[in-house]
């Protein structure tokens, strides 16, 4: 496991979990989620692209209490057919970007205990 100031992941095979804090230029607001979801569609393409994949699945999910934003992006590294799960969640003036990688049709479990443990800040 490793730890930052604005990060914990782990790391085991080709899996991952990851939690990773933005500090935003302007409070969110839940008036403002049409805006935000457009900025962030387009940055799950510039994250699929940097990993000569594609966006797979989008929707918006509830979690923590507020409603949120999930891509999953596919994309081959070394032969293995992956999956990373990014939800984006927005509560105040931070961004709370939960990552998790598995490969695509393997169990996603990690994905969904990493969900239900999210509380934020």
């Amino acid at each position: 496991m490793t730890r930052t100031e604005t990060s914990v992941s782990a790391i085991h095979g080709t899996g991952a979990v990851s939690v990773t804090t933005f500090r935003l230029l302007k409070p969110y607001r839940p008036k403002l989620w049409g805006a935000a979801v457009k900025e962030l569609d387009g940055v799950s393409a510039q994250l699929a692209a940097q990993l000569h994949g594609h966006v797979v699945a989008v929707r918006s999910v509830q979690l923590a209490g507020t409603t949120a934003r999930q891509y999953d992006l596919a994309f081959v590294r070394n032969g293995d057919h992956l999956v990373e799960r990014i939800t984006f969640v927005l509560r105040g003036r931070r961004e709370y970007e939960l990552l998790c990688r598995f490969r695509d049709g393997q169990s996603e479990t990690a994905c969904s205990l990493l969900q239900s443990s999210f509380r934020g800040g």
